[in-house]
């Protein structure tokens, strides 16, 4: 990521949203109408609010080359979140990963962050297991209420 900052050990997270933050709002006008709503939600990054990306467990991956989108579903953090989060990546032009099938159900996101790009933008998520990033025309940003079994 270029401007949010993120290093995991073992041990802890050190992350940092604020360098990003600082020029979001230089970048946001430049970015596609879905990924500069999502971007510039002010829980996105707020790590108290329930809507904050951060704690998120990646779900599932779906890729359909036939209408070139990924759509990625978040699970709640029952601790956290009420509601969980699924994102549409529409026109996808680049997908790379290092998350494999057989840990998806145990990486969380720690932070991401969205760039203006030719294409229309760059999405970058850092996870407690890999990165995950996309190249696309628009993104969807859509939250649905989850039910958490201790509420």
């Amino acid at each position: 990521m270029e401007y949010v900052r993120v290093h995991t050990t073992p041990a802890r997270n050190e992350i940092d949203p604020l360098p990003y933050l600082d020029v979001l709002p230089e970048l946001a006008p430049r970015l596609p109408p879905g990924a500069r709503e999502f971007a510039t939600d002010p829980d996105h990054y707020d790590f108290y609010s329930q809507r904050c990306v951060k704690d998120l467990a990646l779900e599932r991956i779906t890729i359909n080359e036939g209408d070139a989108y990924i759509e990625l579903g978040f699970r709640h953090n029952c601790w956290k979140h009420e509601e969980d989060l699924t994102i549409r990546y529409q026109g996808v032009t680049h997908y790379e990963s290092t998350v494999s099938t057989g840990v998806i159900a145990w990486s969380v996101l720690v932070l991401d962050e969205i760039l203006p790009h030719p294409d229309g933008c760059r999405y970058e998520m850092a996870l407690n297991s890999g990165f995950v990033a996309l190249t696309c025309q628009d993104l969807t940003a859509t939250w649905t209420e989850a039910i958490c079994p201790d509420k």
